[in-house]
C-alpha cells in the first residue's frame, strides 16, 4: 500500500519577499486556474500568476514595493516551482524552454 501521509496533503509552500512570508496556493485548482487565465490571455502573467497563487491582496502589496523586474520574474519562477513540486533550477529551465 502506498500512503500520502497528512503533513504533505495540508502542508504549503511559502516564499519569503523582503521581511514578509507569503504562504503558496500549491492546490491543484490554483494551478489549473492560472493555466486557464494564462492560456485565455486573461491579463498579465505576474498577476494572474501571483495574485492566484498568493492572493489578490498579496501580489498587490508586492506591486507596491516596486521590485525590479527580474525580481518579479523570480518571484514567478518560484511560484511556479512550488506548485508543481520541481526544484528552482527546474522550474527556470521548463519556463525559458516555454513548457511553463
Amino acid at each position: 500500500m502506498y500512503v500520502i501521509d497528512s503533513e504533505k496533503l495540508g502542508k504549503r509552500p511559502e516564499v519569503r519577499i523582503g521581511d514578509r512570508v507569503y504562504e503558496i496556493d500549491n492546490r491543484l485548482s490554483a494551478y489549473e486556474r492560472i493555466n486557464e487565465r494564462v492560456k485565455a490571455g486573461d491579463g498579465d502573467e505576474f498577476e494572474i500568476i501571483i495574485g492566484e497563487a498568493l492572493g489578490g491582496e498579496n501580489y498587490a502589496e508586492i506591486v507596491r514595493m516596486d521590485l525590479p523586474y527580474g525580481v518579479m520574474q523570480d518571484v514567478v519562477i518560484i511560484i511556479l516551482a512550488a506548485i508543481q513540486d520541481l526544484t528552482v533550477e527546474e522550474a527556470r529551465s521548463r519556463f525559458r524552454a516555454g513548457k511553463g
